[in-house]
């Protein structure tokens, strides 16, 4: 006889056994009613479990699943055809906010005791963060794919050039008489050399590790070629370097190093036909587990690049496509190569490249490559700045506001990780009917935004809610010197693109006064 265990569970102990799951957990009965909701639902979601239990749950779903969702479920109880239960998917679901994200949906079928009543209990993983890293694969694969294409063909082209550049030569030694035929045989010489040029950068598409690497200091060739990027920029663009302080060395090539300098400044030069400004800066950055999740690259000590203009900006289908071969927007004046060999150059040095820009406003270029260590002295200061990060969690409610949806979750996902209640708006109008409804402790607002702005609105906030902290935030640093705005807001300005910690640390900072 087997002996009855005495182990048995009260409600509160079964909702706080479902409140410390890591997934979603959603119960819901025939009807599709939800029975119970828990706190990572809550986070997932948006909603509070009180606003949700009693309701259909097609509220967490976005057309067309939101129309059919109820037939799903009488078709299995009717027919008991099992279609969805038991089987995990993927799926689209909806947050409170009207913002759709990626979900892995498992859904299993509880016959209750009580009358026997039917019950499904669904499974929420949020996979956002999961298949924007599958993105980051598939084009570094694609990339990898047309560099490797590139690189055969451009190989056989070079061949094919170097025939005709030494059987010119040749000829032009048996006419020495022709001056009319040497300066035929001259034009085609130029011409194969500058087809030459361009294969080589083919070639370094996606070429092995050939050159002399070695630690350099960033600083230093920054240093080393000031005037000769002020010169090549021409008097319309105001460069300005700022170099942090006793900045780390980093393994790369010193010549690729000065061909990304040049590349990303050349460019920025073609986004501002009028003239402007160029600002280059050089950071020590400590990135930890969640930022590195964000970067895809490891959690470690990095030294940062950003070139950053105020010119013309990209949109978001150009900046999806910059790094590719042949990809140019300057028509017959570009080839396409210069950005692709940036791309190669950095990922090659075990870096990564990160893009931020806005259509008439400007582009910022952020490459992090990791620090150069020669001692293990460095690895333990490492350690003690990753510990730190414990210290960032927190419980109070943000309201995020931002007219880039990317950004907006990624602000949503990195204070979600840290404990904070976070509520997204995607403009100032927004945001203010956001306050009227909902208890709020912290703001953090893009400042370039349709219609009303981010310093508008913080102004609105300081008048109608005094006790609110509000953080700004900005992909442009000239955005700190506007005129007729508040002086601490745009000081303490946080300029895109942030890392997690970055972020978490001025939310902090804010939030205990």
């Amino acid at each position: 006889m087997v002996k009855q265990s005495a182990f048995s569970l009260d409600e509160n102990d079964f909702q706080n056994i479902l409140n410390g799951m890591v997934d979603g957990i959603i119960t819901i009965d025939h009807r599709g009613i939800v029975l119970s909701f828990n706190k990572t639902a809550e986070t997932m979601f948006g909603y509070q479990s009180a606003e949700v239990i009693g309701k259909n749950v097609s509220i967490l779903m976005p057309e067309p699943e939101h129309s059919v969702h109820d037939s799903y479920i009488h078709n299995h109880v009717t027919t008991g055809v099992k279609k969805i239960i038991g089987i995990g998917r993927e799926v689209t679901a909806l947050r409170k906010n009207g913002k759709t994200f990626p979900m892995h949906l498992s859904v299993i079928e509880y016959h209750a005791k009580i009358d026997g009543e039917r019950w499904f209990i669904g499974t929420c993983r949020d996979i956002t963060l999961q298949k924007q890293q599958q993105e980051q694969l598939k084009r570094s694969l694609k990339m990898d794919a047309i560099g490797k294409l590139t690189s055969g063909l451009a190989h056989d082209y070079n061949n094919m050039l170097s025939v005709v550049l030494g059987f010119s030569e040749l000829l032009s030694e048996r006419i020495p008489d022709d001056p009319k035929a040497l300066e035929y045989v001259d034009a085609i010489k130029q011409a194969a050399e500058r087809a030459s040029n361009l294969t080589q950068k083919l070639m370094s598409v996606s070429r092995k590790r050939t050159d002399v690497v070695e630690a350099i200091i960033i600083n230093d060739i920054l240093k080393q070629h000031q005037q000769m990027l002020a010169k090549t920029l021409t008097p319309k663009i105001h460069l300005l370097i700022k170099l942090g302080d006793d900045l780390w060395p980093v393994l790369m090539d010193k010549g690729c190093m000065e061909d990304v300098i040049l590349n990303l400044s050349i460019n920025a030069m073609h986004a501002m036909p009028d003239g402007g400004e160029l600002k280059i800066a050089t950071s020590n950055e400590h990135i930890d587990f969640l930022d590195a999740q964000v970067l895809t690259i490891p959690p470690g000590e990095y030294v940062k690049l950003a070139i950053t203009d105020n010119g013309t900006g990209m949109t978001a289908d150009v900046v999806s496509h910059i790094f590719e071969p042949f990809y140019s927007t300057k028509g017959d004046k570009g080839t396409g190569l210069g950005l692709s060999q940036v791309y190669n150059y950095v990922t090659e040095s075990k870096g990564t490249i990160r893009v931020y820009s806005e259509s008439g406003q400007g582009t910022c270029f952020s490459i992090y490559l990791p620090r150069c260590v020669h001692d293990l002295s460095d690895k333990e200061e490492n350690n003690r700045a990753e510990l730190k990060v414990d210290e960032l969690y927190g419980s109070a409610s943000i309201l995020v506001v931002d007219d880039e949806p990317a950004l907006r979750e990624l602000s949503e996902h990195i204070l979600s990780a840290y404990g904070y209640k976070v509520i997204c708006a995607s403009s100032a109008k927004e945001a203010l009917i956001i306050l009227e409804n909902e208890t709020i402790n912290l703001v953090l607002s893009d400042v370039i935004m349709p219609g009303m702005d981010g310093f508008e609105l913080a102004h609105i906030i300081r008048h109608a809610y005094p006790e609110i902290k509000i953080q700004l935030c900005s992909g442009f640093s000239e955005n700190k010197g506007r005129s007729g705005t508040n002086k601490t807001l745009a000081e303490n300005l946080l300029t895109k693109p942030f890392t997690a910690t970055q972020l978490l640390v001025k939310v902090q900072a804010l939030l205990s006064g």
